[in-house]
């Protein structure tokens, strides 16, 4: 057997190891890859409007000083552009939406391409936010006018499309809905049957609209399932879909059983596959007697440190916990999308901090109060 040939350092032969992998070559690659973006998303995350600021507009007197406050923030200049049009809630709820939009604009520019679809999964939550917007403004007969400026433009729906599922005929909203992008994709993953959707919509109660969102959540929560997210350091993302997946199942069940809806079979049909909980956990939830029962057994479930006192309660509680998920995820890998995806989420919650101020500032609401509603990482 031939020996190894040498090699000569500072006088010395040593003869050559074999060819080991290269440790550092692939951390330093998702360094690389990732370095620029999460910088990016980091520099932002500072940015974010801090708690004790958010409690400073907490306990301002009037809507109007809180405006005032806002505009010495990044929220100036949207703030300016659309007080002609909007006022109050109204004005600080539009702002928010074209501040996230040119976040997420940001954050599209500076996403790796091979993270693009992880990125653009995500978005598709927004899309599913301003379908709810555009069904519920249906329902409750509004001008699609009234609510254009609050959706989010950052998803699939098309002016004439949106327009057309608030104001059309009404047994043509179904085939309206899924000539959309956004339809196109819910009917193909099977979530649910077409002539099932049809008939939710034809009908559009109350619980026909809670079924309809549960619909388009169960099509959100199945997308983390998908290839582009099976990279390993995407699972702190992952873990925290499914909890929020889980988290999800209990305010559902809660709503449902609230609305009359106790058959188990029933429910566990709307229920959000690909969590982390059984389920014959939500069995358990499903079989309580009563609303107070329910809501005890979904404390001692997800071992919340107080039992709510209404469904209002537990999605205020599940907020919270969902709160403290994004932020883990946001710091879960350096060497991955996650901070970009999470720094979504955080911005998506200031927003919502933001427009439950200033309602709760028109409608006379406590200081306390609204401090209670706020959600914090």
């Amino acid at each position: 057997m031939e020996k190894p040939s040498t090699y000569s350092y500072v006088g010395m032969k040593v003869a050559p190891r074999k060819a080991q992998p290269k440790r550092f070559a692939f951390p330093m690659m998702k360094a690389m890859k990732y370095g620029y973006s999460n910088a990016r998303a980091k520099a932002m995350k500072s940015l974010l409007l801090k708690k004790e600021f958010v409690l400073e507009l907490v306990r301002m007197r009037t809507p109007s000083e809180v405006i005032e406050r806002l505009e010495r923030t990044y929220y100036k200049d949207a703030l300016v552009k659309l007080s002609m049009n909007y006022h109050s809630s109204d004005l600080v709820q539009v702002a928010g939406i074209v501040h996230f939009a040119k976040v997420v604009a940001k954050l599209g520019a500076v996403m790796p391409e091979g993270d693009r679809p992880v990125f653009n999964s995500l978005l598709a939550k927004w899309d599913i936010m301003n379908a709810k917007t555009l069904l519920n403004a249906r329902r409750a007969g509004e001008s699609y006018l009234k609510v254009a400026p609050f959706l989010i433009p950052i998803g699939s729906f098309h002016e004439k499309e949106a327009k057309a599922i608030v104001e059309g005929k009404s047994g043509e909203i179904f085939k309206l809905f899924i000539k959309s992008h956004l339809g196109k994709r819910i009917l193909s993953s099977k979530v649910a049957r077409a002539v099932e959707i049809e008939a939710l919509f034809n009908r559009m109660d109350t619980s026909d609209i809670i079924k309809l969102e549960t619909i388009l959540d169960s099509f959100y929560y199945q997308l983390h399932r998908s290839a582009e997210f099976s990279s390993p350091e995407l699972r702190p993302m992952v873990r925290m879909l499914r909890k929020e997946i889980d988290l999800k199942n209990a305010t559902v069940i809660a709503r449902l059983k609230k609305h009359g809806i106790t058959d188990a079979r029933a429910i566990l049909k709307y229920i959000f596959k690909n969590g982390i909980k059984t389920p014959d956990i939500f069995r358990q939830i499903i079989d309580a007697k009563g609303d107070s029962d329910t809501l005890k057994r979904i404390a001692e479930v997800f071992e919340f440190k107080t039992v709510p006192s209404s469904i209002w309660e537990l999605e205020l509680i599940v907020g919270k916990k969902l709160a403290t998920e994004r932020h883990r995820a946001f710091y879960g890998s350096v060497l991955s999308a996650g901070p970009v995806l999470g720094f979504l989420f955080l911005i998506e919650e200031e927003m919502n901090n933001l427009r439950k101020i200033m309602v709760g500032k028109e409608f006379g609401v406590s200081s306390d109060k609204i401090e209670e509603m706020l959600v914090f990482p």
